[in-house]
């Protein structure tokens, strides 16, 4: 009441101002009741899901994609778009922040790789003397700047480095003693690293570091691996088991966590290593494999064993793994779970090399699951002992049964891991279920995952003559999938509810990808074809992507508003991390569109479905994403399910034909989203629903058409309906449908013109389809259609428009005739439309700035001469068709006088009433469209008439004079002379150069740029039309020159940044033939220094020599100096990388990157064109250019360059890879690496030395 009372009496007084009256309209009436605390009553089990997952300290903290945000997080955003408690950073920023820190480590990482091999390398390169002073001096250098740099906080981890480098160059040495045979035997060479490896131990308790302890016992492990050179497998076996129990001793003498977790995670890889692997040497030491069964499978229970203990005693320590994740912006997993995992990996090639024994490998898997998750359960706070001792007991029991395996077979009938499975998975599940209060959503979600993992490395299957098809296997993953759902459902889990949407799908997808990319590695090195993945039947597969989309459609339909979205873990409200965020592409509504539409796509492409199936899954599919659309079931827009399922039925489409089915599914599915969409959608609706249409109106044959079952043809062809009509019939159809829907709703539309628009390009595609077919019927039907649509739209569609239209010109012309506005009113009196069209006016090339109010309102008032452009559209369209049909130049100039005088008559008119025309690209209407007209004619007669020549080029020579007669006309008359100069130039330049391109796109119907002789052909034909365009050319290069120069001399601004300063000169150069291309260059240069404008020296550089390409193709003296011109690309590569690298001394830091990429530019090109691409010289120069850009990105504090360097890096790597196979000389090889290695020690010297001040750029 006091409130209304207040704006009473102002009311009273007289009327508040604009800006209060809006403020009060905002402000919310009545007792806003938010803030009252008022204690509410929780459901039980209501979000139950987010405290388990905060307290799991085995998992830890980690990224998980399926994890909602609490209500108090950081960055949680509200439904009105607020955040109370905004984040520190985001992922982005977080990974844009610590980038720096992780690529030092894995520039150290990197080092300790390169180093390794440099040492492999010296040993190959010199003899046994010269190699062993070499490397000695190498790992005293080492131990030396170790010495140097560990003491010191900021270079610690560079001392570290050096260190273990030294360290592995000892190793290194001790190999190549005994390759060099100063060393006698293997067991000689066995000692010396085992004295070796007390040496690094010793070292890193000097220095106190894990990193160098952790060499030390993977070196132990290395060499237990090597045992089996003396002892065999039991000697390797031993080894392995002595070493992991050594680490883990460091790891407890240290208590070091980052031990216990490399412990883990290696001896299970070591041994998955052995399980997997044949016999191999490295060096004069063999490698053997672990074949014996019993003897892999106690091995692998050991160890596992011991690191479940490990796992659990330091589950709460810090560890190199959780680091890692951290630094990733994954979260920080507990050492538990990072270790497992990465160990489970080890623990499942062991398991997946001996999947011919189901028995076998589920008994590994048994002892797998009951040690880890008798540990999962200890570190959650289960008793110890409650755990441990049915575990302890059972597997000592089923230990003595290993141990007697053929008396189990004779006893019992079955083997003794087959009763291992039995019994042991029997006691892990009842220990689990017993406390399973204690086992949160997301290691229900890991195991599910983990669980189908091992299903689909275990469970055969193959073709129905040797196999089941994957009935088995897909059987037993839809039951995993129900399970998932159910869960789901009932523990309201957004995670279970993830994984039984992504599940189905991904799996497929990833082994379909991995397959093929293994097959086509195998195909490209004559390898025999590929047969190892899994084969699935049609059916059976197709069922089980069934059973997926109905379980996507009850889960998400079930889970409500809580619905995941995989972006929620994108916080912040920075600009790309909102956009993913609130994009809705990963929400699961989403995601179980698009990744099952690619995931059918994939296995169509690879024969996965029958014709009926495919299309059968499809319905299915995108029948339930529309009905959850319909229901309101779903979050966001409907643009998304139109984009996926029209783009998912247009690849199938024009992959495997359908042209029928695709039509009607397409129909049936965005007819339903228009009919209960808003009115943005018809415009993307209807023109989707056109683009199958096009595709079969192209009349293509499928590159890969899918088998159909017989009693689909059987029952299509015994039908009392006959066969299915034909697809121009269904198209007809579909457009009858769309029209029904939408032309009730057009009337009400506020912008119809894009919908309209969208309306009678589908009618026309249509009506083109008819005429195509041979039925008068579907003629008549689809013209009928036509006019009747047009009919309606004309007479209903554009009242509104029109109103609207007339409505706006009366406003401004009252505002203009009030007196009332002024550029620079009070906040009362001003109008924000005056600072709407003075942006308006800047942003228009082709409008000054003016003073004046009335002008200023007025900018966007003009006068569209429809009568003038449609005859312009008539004569233009017309000359097009008849140029088609092969007419000459005189009929083109006839044409084009006619144009000009109809031009100058609008513009005539137009000016006599004091109106402005519209403007597209700066370019008046009529002019633009007589110019692009002109230039359509030019193409087409060139192209379609049969028997032309691209060598008579009159017609050009004609155009090119018309064009330029109409941009004299467009300035006539005009205030800003300069101004519309400089758009003249461009409107002569881009159209003919467009035209030139379209031409030659569609058949080399015109030259193409650069190889252009003008004295090659006929002298009116050919000569005649190129000097004229060349003459003209240099004539805009001048004019333009003269512009920039008046414009500098009246201290005005230039209209062009450097990029259309250097984009102009490129154009002239296309379509030059070499004079006013190296003219339009060297404007281009002088202008771009002048007037500080990098990118657009950037461009002029490369345009430049491009024109001496072009002068040199005609001008046989300078054809004579090719090769040095390739030379001198080279060398000008070298000498701009060398002007890059002054730009930190002079602090030129604008004109860095120009540099960078033209330097780039130009070495690559001059090595093509030199010849070197397939020598050591190219990754050499990659390097060079590396270490120049990083190091530049370093001193600049510029992490763009840096990132540069950092591919430039990766490219040389690959380059040298690539044309490795050519035979690089040993001193090569040792040269790059020494390179390579320079570069590194820099940038990482001096990457660690500006650590701080790089973290903040």
């Amino acid at each position: 009441m006091q409130y209304m009372l207040c704006c009473g009496a102002m009311t009273e007084d007289g009327a508040p101002d604009k800006i209060i009256r809006e403020r009060e309209f905002k402000l919310p009436s009545g007792i806003n009741i938010d803030n009252i605390d008022v204690p509410t009553e929780e459901v039980p089990g209501e979000k139950s899901w987010i405290g388990s997952e905060k307290m799991d300290e085995a998992i830890g903290d980690i990224f998980d994609p399926f994890s909602e945000p609490s209500d108090d997080s950081p960055g949680k955003i509200r439904k009105d778009g607020s955040v109370d408690n905004p984040p520190e950073r985001d992922l982005v920023s977080q990974i844009s922040i610590e980038g720096e820190k992780r690529i030092n480590w894995v520039i150290m990482v990197s080092m300790i790789v390169l180093y390794s091999a440099i040492s492999i390398q010296i040993g190959r390169t010199f003899d046994s003397l010269v190699g062993t002073l070499l490397l000695i001096s190498l790992a005293a250098v080492g131990f030396g700047l170790g010495e140097i740099w560990v003491p010191r906080e900021g270079m610690k981890l560079l001392g570290v480095t050096w260190v273990i480098i030294s360290m592995k160059v000892l190793y290194g040495l001790a190999i190549e003693l005994r390759h060099w045979e100063v060393i006698g035997d293997d067991l000689s060479l066995g000692v010396v690293l085992v004295l070796l490896v007390g040496v690094n131990i010793i070292v890193a308790y000097r220095h106190n570091h894990d990193a160098i302890a952790a060499q030390s016992t993977l070196v132990l492990l290395a060499v237990g691996s090597t045992a089996g050179t003396e002892f065999g497998e039991v000697g390797v076996a031993g080894m392995i088991l002595m070493a992991t129990i050594v680490l883990h001793g460091i790891a407890i003498n240290r208590n070091s966590g980052n031990l216990a977790s490399l412990g883990i995670a290696s001896s299970n890889l070591w041994i998955g290593m052995h399980a997997v692997t044949s016999r191999f040497s490295v060096g004069p030491l063999d490698v053997l494999p672990i074949e014996r069964p019993l003897m892999l499978f106690l091995l692998l229970m050991s160890v596992t064993a011991m690191n479940a203990y490990m796992a659990t005693k330091f589950a709460k320590e810090e560890n190199w793994f959780s680091k890692g994740f951290e630094t990733l912006g994954l979260g920080k997993p507990g050492l538990w779970g990072v270790s497992i995992s990465l160990g489970m990996i080890g623990a499942l090639l062991a398991v997946a090399s001996n999947r011919g024994d189901l028995g076998y490998a589920l008994g590994m898997v048994t002892f797998l699951g009951g040690a880890f998750g008798g540990s999962y359960l200890v570190v959650r706070g289960v008793e110890p002992r409650r755990v441990y001792f049915p575990l302890v007991v059972s597997a000592l029991i089923l230990t003595i049964i290993l141990l007697n395996g053929n008396s189990v077979r004779e006893t019992l009938g079955v083997s003794a891991y087959q009763f291992f499975t039995l019994f042991g998975s029997s006691v892990t599940v009842a220990i689990i279920l017993r406390d399973q209060n204690s086992v949160t959503d997301r290691v229900l979600w890991i195991g599910a995952v983990a669980i189908l993992a091992v299903l689909v490395l275990l469970v055969p299957t193959g073709a129905k003559d040797d196999g089941d098809g994957g009935i088995m296997l897909l059987g037993t993953l839809s039951l995993l999938h129900i399970g998932t759902a159910a869960l789901a459902i009932k523990r309201d889990s957004p995670s279970l509810s993830g994984v039984t949407v992504l599940l189905p799908w991904s799996w497929i997808l990833a082994e379909k990808l991995i397959e093929e990319a293994v097959r086509t590695v195998m195909l490209a090195n004559d390898i025999a074809d590929f047969s190892g993945g899994i084969q699935l039947e049609t059916t059976p597969l197709a069922i089980y992507l069934g059973m997926a989309s109905i379980l996507l459609f009850i889960v998400n339909s079930r889970m409500g508003e809580s619905g995941v979205n995989l972006a929620s873990g994108f916080l912040g409200i920075t600009e790309i991390s909102a956009t993913i965020r609130d994009s809705g592409i990963l929400n699961l509504w989403s995601i179980g569109l698009w990744l099952p539409m690619l995931t059918i796509l994939l296995l169509a492409q690879f024969g996965g479905f029958t014709t009926v199936s495919l299309v059968a899954l499809l319905a299915l599919l995108s029948g339930l994403h529309v009905t959850s659309f319909v229901l309101g079931l779903r979050a966001g827009n409907a643009d998304g399910i139109v984009w996926a399922l029209a783009l998912t039925f247009l690849v199938v489409q024009w992959r495997h034909g359908l042209d029928e089915a695709m039509i009607v599914l397409m129909c049936i599915s965005i007819a339903l989203i228009m009919r209960f969409g808003e009115d943005r959608i018809f415009t993307l609706g209807m023109g989707m629903m056109s683009v199958p249409m096009l595709v079969f109106s192209t009349g293509r044959d499928s590159s890969m058409e899918l088998p159909t079952p017989d009693w689909f043809d059987g029952l299509n062809s015994g039908s009392i309906f006959g066969t299915l009509p034909e697809a121009e019939v269904f198209a007809l159809l579909s457009s009858v449908v769309m029209l029904a829907i939408f032309l009730p709703r057009a009337e009400g539309m506020e912008a119809i013109l894009k919908p309209a628009t969208s309306a009678l390009i589908l009618i026309v595609i249509t009506n083109v389809l008819s005429v195509e077919s041979n039925s008068f019927l579907l003629q008549a039907s689809s013209g009928a259609v036509f006019v009747a649509t047009s009919v309606w739209l004309i007479s209903r569609g554009e009242i509104r428009s029109e109103l609207r239209t007339i409505a706006k010109r009366d406003s401004i012309v009252n505002m203009v005739s009030d007196g009332s506005i002024s550029q620079g009113g009070t906040l009362s009196s001003y109008n924000p439309k005056v600072a709407e069209m003075e942006e308006l006016r800047r942003k228009k090339r082709e409008l000054a700035e003016t003073d004046d109010v009335t002008e200023l309102l007025t900018s966007e008032i003009t006068h569209t001469p429809i009568v003038g452009l449609v005859i312009l559209g008539i004569v233009l369209a017309g000359m097009t068709l008849y140029s088609a049909m092969g007419s000459g130049p005189l009929i083109l100039i006839a044409a084009g006088v006619f144009c000009c005088i109809i031009v100058f008559l609008i513009r005539e008119r137009t000016r006599g009433l004091e109106l402005e025309l519209p403007h597209f690209l700066g370019m008046e209407m009529p002019i633009a469209v007589t110019i692009s007209g002109l230039c359509m004619i030019l193409v087409s007669g060139h192209v379609f008439p049969p028997g032309s020549s691209p060598y008579e080029l009159l017609d050009m020579a004609v155009v090119t004079v018309l064009v330029l007669v109409l941009l004299m006309v467009s300035l006539l008359h005009q205030k800003n002379l300069l101004d519309r100069i400089t758009i003249a130039i461009d409107w002569f330049v881009l159209p003919l150069l467009l035209a030139r391109f379209a031409a030659i796109a569609l058949g080399g119907a015109l030259p193409a740029p650069m190889i252009v002789d003008p004295f090659a052909h006929g002298l009116l034909d050919w000569t005649v039309p190129w000097i004229i365009l060349e003459s003209m050319l240099v004539l805009c290069v001048l004019v333009g020159f003269w512009v920039d120069e008046k414009k500098d001399y009246l201290g005005r601004e230039h209209g062009l940044d450097g990029v259309g300063i250097g984009s102009r000169s490129l154009a002239i150069m296309l379509l030059s033939f070499g004079p006013a291309g190296l003219l339009a260059a060297s404007s281009a240069v002088f202008r771009s220094i002048r007037t500080s404008q990098p990118s657009g020296l950037g461009i002029a550089l490369p345009v430049g020599v491009l024109a001496c390409y072009s002068l040199m193709h005609w001008n046989d003296e300078l054809m004579a100096s090719t090769e040095y011109l390739d030379w001198l690309v080279l060398l000008l590569g070298v000498v701009v990388m060398g002007c890059c690298a002054l730009t930190v001394p002079l602090d030129l830091e604008k004109w860095t990157v120009t540099l960078a990429i033209d330097g780039h530019l130009f070495i690559i090109s001059g090595t093509i064109m030199v010849g070197i691409v397939g020598s050591f010289e190219l990754p050499l120069l990659l390097i060079l250019m590396s270490t120049t850009v990083w190091v530049i990105g370093i001193l600049q504090l510029r992490k763009s360059l840096r990132v540069w360097g950092l591919a430039d890096l990766i490219a040389a790597i690959l380059c040298s890879f690539v044309f490795a196979s050519k035979g690089f000389g040993q001193y090569d090889i040792l040269l790059g690496m020494a390179a390579l290695a320079f570069e590194l020690g820099v940038v990482a010297w001096l990457g660690l030395s500006n650590q701080d001040e790089l973290r903040r750029d």
